[in-house]
């Protein structure tokens, strides 16, 4: 004789096994996660700006040189207002304090140099005035640019905007800020995009 078996009801198998009633698949309490559930979509790190705004975290990818080279980077760059400023202010006119930290890196990823800098920017149009309050920096020689013994300097907001004032010019297109530096260098990021648990969708690689 050839039996025949038919596949049990999911609630009647789950009753026989001890289960209970399984929620429905994807449903609330389900233990298996529904297939069809959109995923979050990724975050700005400053919601609610202009897509030219500077404001935000930024991603260091290329450090390029005056003389046609380029080096590699890595870190952060972060421009943030006042929440009471956050909402004055035309486009493209903002300002607030800046804070960078980078490395230049051997292209696989190790430091090779690196500067930690900060304090107060302001940008009007494709001109970004940055002070320098404070600054910490050193590293060997990389390329063209020279061994950097440790560096470190700490000022007030008056003496920063006073003497160590830095005019830029930046361009912002989508997701990627370029910095003219008064140097003829320059330096290529790219804007950071979180996810909606705080984790970064832009890459950490």
């Amino acid at each position: 004789m050839v039996r025949v078996f038919r596949w049990a009801r999911p609630a009647l198998l789950a009753t026989a096994l001890g289960l209970g009633i399984l929620p429905a698949f994807g449903g609330a309490g389900s233990a298996f996660p529904s297939l069809l559930r959109a995923a979050p979509a990724p975050e700005r790190s400053e919601p609610g700006q202009p897509a030219d705004s500077v404001l935000g975290q930024w991603r260091p990818r290329e450090y390029r040189l005056r003389d046609g080279g380029a080096l590699p980077v890595d870190g952060r760059i972060s421009f943030h207002r006042p929440g009471a400023a956050a909402a004055a202010g035309a486009a493209g006119d903002e300002s607030g304090e800046w804070l960078v930290l980078f490395f230049v890196t051997d292209g696989e990823g190790e430091p090779l140099r690196g500067s930690a800098e900060g304090g107060q920017f302001r940008r009007d149009g494709d001109s970004l005035l940055l002070t320098h309050a404070y600054h910490l920096s050193g590293g060997g020689a990389v390329g063209p640019l020279a061994e950097a013994p440790l560096s470190l300097a700490l000022r007030g907001e008056a003496e920063a905007a006073e003497g160590h004032r830095e005019p830029c010019r930046v361009e912002v297109s989508g997701e990627r800020m370029i910095l003219f530096f008064p140097s003829g260098n320059s330096m290529v990021f790219d804007r950071v995009v979180f996810d909606r648990i705080g984790e970064s969708a832009a890459g950490l690689r």
